[in-house]
């Protein structure tokens, strides 16, 4: 057998691992925020505490619990944790210069205890 055969079997297994990837799909920007950054789909599961030193707990969609505190930043920082109320938790997304071609995105998101969904502020 000749290296040139060697070398092809060798990158064989590479070639068949590659991901494969719609062709029509446009292509991810690089600088944007996509909605999995997002704390928008969590759930609020309670809060515990009194002012200044009250925790929330949250539920990520991939089933991660969180412990959340008053101007914690998640998510790469993208996030802070404005304020934990007694049912009620908002979090806000940080100053962050964005491309005009990436898809807009909430600039607060609002948790309430008790219900599946969020509310949402632009």
């Amino acid at each position: 057998m000749n290296k040139r055969c060697v070398v092809w079997l060798l990158l064989l297994p590479l070639g068949l691992m590659a991901q494969q990837r719609d062709p029509f799909s446009p292509l991810p920007l690089s600088g944007c925020v996509s909605a999995v950054e997002s704390p928008a789909s969590w759930q609020l599961k309670g809060t515990i505490g009194l002012g200044a030193l009250r925790h929330a707990w949250v539920i990520t969609p991939s089933g991660q619990w969180l412990r959340l505190a008053p101007h914690q930043t998640l998510l790469a920082g993208r996030w802070q944790v404005d304020k934990v109320q007694a049912k009620r938790l908002t979090l806000k997304r940080e100053e962050v210069e964005v491309d005009a071609e990436c898809p807009t995105t909430e600039n607060t998101v609002v948790l309430v205890l008790g219900t599946p969904h969020k509310e949402e502020k632009k």
